[in-house]
Parts: C-alpha cells; structure tokens; sequence
C-alpha cells in the first residue's frame, strides 16, 4: 500500500502490526461462544417455516422426553413477557416483532421456540423433535413480489428520502441528447465468520450480563433493559472480539431477549450459538434494489439533468431503506435532480444495514451509467467523469463546500498505477493470446459520520498505560489503532499500552458502523492520553524536587517513556512522577464531541442512542473518495470473467495505521468483485424460504478469484472532521468496484450486464 506522509510520528500513519495479532494466532483471543461459565446450559432456536401466518399448534412431548432437556420456550410459555421497544429509525432494527409474544408470524425465519438443554447435542435432538403446525397466509417474499403489491411507508415514520433540485423536466427537455436505463442488485447476506452468539447469565432478577459479539453495546444493553424493564445499568455487556459483522452485529435481535427469557426461568447461564442457515433467516440482509434513471447531457457531454426512480424492499416492521440514491444526489455536478424512493415491504424480515448501506447498491447502478454515458458521448471514462466532476466549494445536494476534496488526485494515482493510457478504446480489442482483456473503472465515495465519543487513559505504577473505551474491534484493527494513538501521545513504545474495549462498563461510545470508529473513538482516546500528559507535565514542573521544575510545558516533549526538555536528557519518566504524587495510579476522563456537533450528541451517546453528526452538517459536506480501476480477463469460448488486476486511489484523511487500513481498503474491493461476480441471495418465490442458506451455496471470492489488488491511500487530513483528521476506511473500498468490474467486461465483450451478479449466463 502506497500512503503519501503526513507529519512524520512513531506509530500513527505508519504500518503497525495489530497488537492483538498474537493473541488471535494462538487462540488467546475470547470471542462470545468460547467464555464457559459454570452449570452452562445450551440452546437451539427454531424458526418457522412460513413466512406469514400463524402457528396453530405446538406438540412439545417427543422432544421434551430427550434426556437432559431442560426447558422449551413458546408463546405458551409463562413467564416470559417483553415490552415493545421504539424500532428502526428511533431505535434499532429488528425489535418491533417481540421473540415468542404471539403465535404470530410476520417473517420467514421469525423465532418460534428455544429449546434448552444440558448439552448441544440433546437440545439440537429435541429441536428436530419439535412438532409446529402452521396456518400459512398470502406472502411478498421477495422484491419483484412486492412490486405486485401495495407499495408501503405507513407504519413507521421516516425522513425525507427523496431529493430534488433545478427543473428535470426542463433539463431533459433542453438536453441535446437523453438516455433511460435501470440497474438491479439482488439481496445478499453477511455471513462474517463467527456466527451470532449469546451467553446469558442473571445475577437475582434484576442485574444480567450478556456476553454477545456486537457493533454496539448500547444498543444491546438498552434494548434489552426496555424490554425487561430493568436500568440499562443492570444490564452489562462483554464482547472483547468480534468476528466479523458487516452491519449485521450493530442492532438487536430476537435470539437475543429468547436467551435472557430462558436463563431467567431456569435460573442458571443458557448459550445460543446460531447456525449458518439461521444468519440467513432472522439476523438482517442487504435489500434488493432497483434504479431508473432518466439523464440528459448537454452538447459538451456535462450532465443537464437526472431523474432517479429508486425501489428497494423492506420488511414488515422496522423499515430500513436501502438509500441508493445517496451517491447519484452528491457525486457529479449536475443542476437538475430528481429522486423519488420507494420501499415495499415484504415478508423477508427486516432488512438492516451491510457494507456501505446504499452506496454500495447504488454506486453500481449510477456508475455502471457513467460508462454508458461516457460511451453515447465519444469519450474516455475517466475523462467524461473529470469533465462532470463537483468542483470542491460546491455539493451538488446541499450547496455547501466540502471540508475537504481530493478526487481528482485519486483518478490521477489511480489511473498512474493501473496504467490506464495503454488502454484502447474499441470493445474486444485488447487481448493476450486468445483471451480477452476488459479495463473499467468507477468513482467511489462514502459520507462521514463522526460520533460523541468517551475515552479513559489511567497511568499505571510500572508505567504502562491503559486506554479504556466502551467501543469495539469487529475485526478492522480497534485495539491496533487506538494503542499507536495512545503511544505517540505519551510517548511510549506501543507494548507499553493496553488497550480495553468491549465492555458496557467502559466509557461510553457509538456503534461501529458507518467508518466512524477510528475518528469518533480515536478523537476521545488521544483527549484522554493528552490530558493524562498534560496532568503529569503540571505536576512535575511545579514539583521543586523534579528536574522538570519550572520548564515551560511547551519546551518539554514526551519520549521514552516520560517527559524530557526538547531532545536533551534533562527530564524524567512516568514511574517517578506518579512516585512523588504518592499515588500507585492517575488516570484521566475526557469526552468529545464531534467538529460540527454539540453537547446534544453527547447527551444522546450517554442515553445509549446514536450521538452522530450526519455528513451534510452545518458548515461542511464531508466525504471520503476514491477512484477503482479493474482489468478483467475473460476466455470468449466460454465468457467466464476473472478479474486479475484492481487497483484503488482513496482520499480517506489522515491514515492511522497504514497496515489495517489496506487491509480494509483491499477487503472492500474484494467485496466488490464478489459483489460483482458472485454474490446473491436465492428465494423461493413458491415458499418464501431461502435456497442457497449456506457458503457451499452462497458464492463469494476465494483465493483463485482474486488477482492482483493495490491500494494507494493519499493521507491528506481533514481537520473539520476530528481533532485527528481521519475519515474511514472501512466501506468505501466496496463502492464503485461491482461497477468498475461490470464496465470492464463491457470493455472487454460489448455485453452491458445491468444487474448484478453478472453470471455466466448474462454473457453467452
């Protein structure tokens, strides 16, 4: 990965293996389902085979007889009442349908009972053993079902999808040319590696905790408490690893309250371990799309106007949009927009987000589009894209200038690297041998969410420092990157900082989703070891027996461990300060608020809900970019595509961590390619139910689908967006790539494929 410097420092924008690496290797590392706690008992949930309707009976009587069957929850079950909780946008998805409350069935994958046991094996017998009877109603399944029905929005209320600006009619009417087409992306599923879990153990009848891999212990925590009546307090949360998650693992789902439901009326710890089929049925989903699009260009190829009809599906309850339109209001520069948004609701359950929510699905329709536009205007990709290009002082949605712009350097890097002036226009003309070669490329961009955050850094008597935040690493390098922040603040080698997240009781912060980690909780983490710092630099310089004594604070400078006058050995470490405070510890607190927030987001992060600052704030529109190139090679006998080169240019701020932040750049673009190839979610239109609810099934990329993939991050920071001027990394990498994969085998065969995954049979 090539990352242009910033201002030089030891640990932060430099490639910094993860702390936690070691761990992981040998099997230190605890995620949810490995913490074994006395007298555990297990559990299997079943989910209903229908996808609306109603359970009319439930003969419990084989499969209670399994010996070491401790209980099995239904809705006949006593006991085990929940209150509704305010769902998705006021709270999180997934918790309108109360697990087990009603013989009701809204969803394909709906939790019908828990069975408990004193092992797997005799829980997972009595599971089978279970007999459910059911009377099915009319169901919508699917999108393209749903397109038959009522097209709804009115359970929940939701803000303002659509956008317009300008006069679209007039813009096509005046436009010296116009082009209509519409673009498809199906349903996929996350599938991270470690599988939804929960361990619940109560402490009495009001204090529970509850081991879960989550992307936000908040939301599990004052979700569960609502629903179970308790202070949000009684209810702690453990996850210190997190496998994965990808959107799904940020909300709270039934499985969850089951779990507590049953440890309470037994009395002892219960875990639940959800199958592959089931991450498949009733933990969210990223929606099918469709988008028509309407364009008009002017004699000189610029954009004159664009009408975007976008239809996604949701579920019953908790409505989700799948905001495709996201990326096409903002990209280019266009003077008449037009955006109008559906969701149809269906029986597919809710729908949550996954990967860049809606830039990743809309990024393929819009610039899949841009090829073909560039095309019926006689010019290059790139430079159609350049001539359409939103100048810096100016979103083309709000009006406001960006806080900080470098796209057309990542088209500049981007193209250099990928060596995009080889390539020859004429489909099908470039080949090696017999096979033919494809060279597309696309724009990427993602919004920047930054959070209130909170973050504790207490010095230790040895002299190490801890760094407590109630964050979590899913995975992208948490612990990695808050530990190099942490370092260079005080000065210390990265060893000599322990990093503790994943905990309801550590200082509280925000999901991880939306790439605003690294900025919210660094931003928090680098005020605590600043403050620690400075407390102990006031202490010692008026301390009389320190050598620091009477130093100006600007002229002493943190190093090896404690604190020196400029480069000269004149100072002393942190073990014989905190000695002389006569205290075996110090520590300090500090709470951030987000460039552009307020103590409103605080507060809001404090009551357990999102404290964020959307993109669009009141000064600045802020953004990360980026620029994919892919080179596909495909045999014309058969037409099957191989992608062998991807290569991507990201303006993303200031690089914490040059290591993980290619990694998750270069995960996104693999993502992409599977998203492109791949990746799509099959539902039987007959039954509801899922066909391919496995990854023997379920395709996405190996090894042998992946060729060569460079990121190039340029690291320009943007201060307007935090004290650390870092955006993300984690999404953007997945935008635009499906449609620069999608606009190279056009290149390289002539065949347009609009929806994707782009299978073999879309070729011949």
């Amino acid at each position: 990965m090539t990352v242009q410097k910033g201002q030089p420092q030891k640990y932060v924008g430099q490639r910094v293996s993860r702390v936690d690496g070691p761990d992981k290797v040998r099997g230190a590392a605890t995620y949810t389902a490995e913490f074994d706690l006395p007298e555990l008992a297990h559990a299997v949930l079943v989910s209903a085979t229908i996808p609306h309707g109603s359970i009319r009976s439930i003969d419990e009587k084989a499969a209670r007889a399994v010996p070491g069957v401790l209980d099995i929850l239904t809705h006949e079950s006593q006991g085990i009442e929940l209150k509704p909780v305010k769902a998705y946008p006021r709270g999180p998805a997934g918790t309108s349908v109360l697990p087990l409350q009603s013989p009701r069935i809204e969803f394909r994958g709906q939790p019908v009972a828990l069975v408990v046991a004193e092992s797997l094996e005799a829980a997972q017998h009595a599971a089978q053993l279970l007999e459910i009877e059911y009377d099915a109603s009319d169901f919508r399944a699917t999108l393209e079902q749903g397109l038959h029905g009522l097209p709804l929005l009115d359970r929940l209320p939701l803000p303002p999808l659509g956008h317009s600006r300008g006069n679209v009619k007039k813009g096509l009417k005046d436009a010296a040319s116009t082009f209509e087409a519409t673009y498809d992306t199906p349903v996929h599923h996350h599938n991270p590696l470690e599988m939804h879990a929960v361990i619940a153990a109560w402490d009495g009848d009001e204090r529970v905790t509850i081991y879960e891999p989550t992307q936000w212990m908040q939301s599990a925590q004052h979700t569960l408490a609502a629903m179970l009546g308790l202070e949000p307090d009684n209810v702690h949360v453990i996850s210190p690893f997190v496998g994965g998650g990808f959107g799904s693992k940020a909300t709270t789902w039934p499985h969850l309250p089951t779990v507590v439901l049953a440890a309470r009326k037994l009395g002892r710890p219960v875990k639940l371990v959800l199958s592959r089929a089931q991450m498949f049925a009733a933990v969210g989903y990223r929606a099918a799309t469709t988008s028509a699009y309407s364009v008009g260009l002017d004699d000189t190829a610029h954009l004159t106007a664009m009408k975007l009809d976008a239809q996604t599906q949701t579920g019953v309850s908790d409505l989700f949009p799948e905001q495709v339109g996201n990326v096409p209001k903002m990209l280019y520069a266009n003077p008449n927009m037009d955006l109008k948004y559906t969701l149809i609701r269906t029986h597919a359950g809710p729908n949550i987000m996954m990967r860049a929510p809606g830039e990743a699905s809309g990024s393929f329709g819009l610039e899949v589009l841009m090829d073909e536009l560039a095309e019926k205007a006689g010019l290059d990709p790139l430079e159609f894209r350049r001539r359409n290009h939103a100048p810096e002082n100016s979103d083309p949605e709000s009006g406001k200038p960006y806080s900080s712009k470098h796209l057309l350097e990542c088209y500049d890097r981007a193209a250099e690297a990928f060596g995009w002036a080889g390539r020859n226009p004429e489909i099908g003309s470039m080949r090696d041998g017999h096979t033919l070669i494809g060279w597309g490329m696309a724009t990427a961009t993602y919004p920047v969410y930054a959070s209130a955050a909170t973050a504790r850094a207490r010095l230790c008597a040895d002299g190490h420092v801890e760094i407590e935040a109630g964050s979590h690493d899913i995975g992208t390098g948490t612990y990695s990157i808050l530990a190099g922040i942490a370092a260079d603040s005080l000065g210390l080698a990265i060893e000599r900082i322990t990093v503790k997240l994943g905990d309801s009781r550590l200082p509280k912060n925000g999901y991880s989703g939306g790439s605003r980690t690294a900025s919210s909780v660094g931003s928090a983490v680098l005020a605590a070891a600043m403050g620690l710092r400075e407390e102990l630099m006031e202490a010692a310089t008026h301390d009389s027996a320190s050598p620091l004594f009477g130093v100006a604070g600007q002229d002493i400078h943190p190093r090896d461990g404690g604190l020196y006058l400029g480069e000269t050995d004149q100072g002393e470490d942190y073990i014989a300060i905190l000695k002389r405070l006569g205290k075996d510890q110090h520590e300090v607190y500090r709470e951030t608020i987000p460039h552009e927030g307020s103590q409103k987001h605080l507060d809001q992060l404090k009551a357990g809900k999102d404290g964020s600052v959307a993109a669009v704030a009141e000064r600045f529109a802020r953004h990360s970019w980026g620029a994919v190139f892919v080179e596909v090679r495909i045999d014309p006998d058969f037409m099957t595509p191989r992608v062998s080169r991807v290569v991507g240019a990201f303006d993303i701020g200031q690089v914490i961590n040059a290591k993980t932040a290619e990694s998750q750049l270069t995960g996104g673009m693999v993502w992409g390619v599977g998203m492109a190839l791949h990746e799509e979610t099959h539902t039987d239109a007959r039954t509801g139910l899922i066909l391919n609810s496995n990854l023997a099934e379920y395709h996405i990329p190996v090894n042998a689908d992946i060729g060569s993939v460079q990121a190039i991050a340029l690291d320009h920071p943007d201060f307007h967006v935090s004290a650390l001027g870092a955006r993300g990394a984690g999404e953007i990498g997945i935008v635009g790539t499906a449609a620069a994969v999608a606009n190279a085998i056009y290149h390289a065969t002539g065949k347009r494929v609009r929806e994707t995954p782009i299978t073999l049979d879309k070729l011949l």
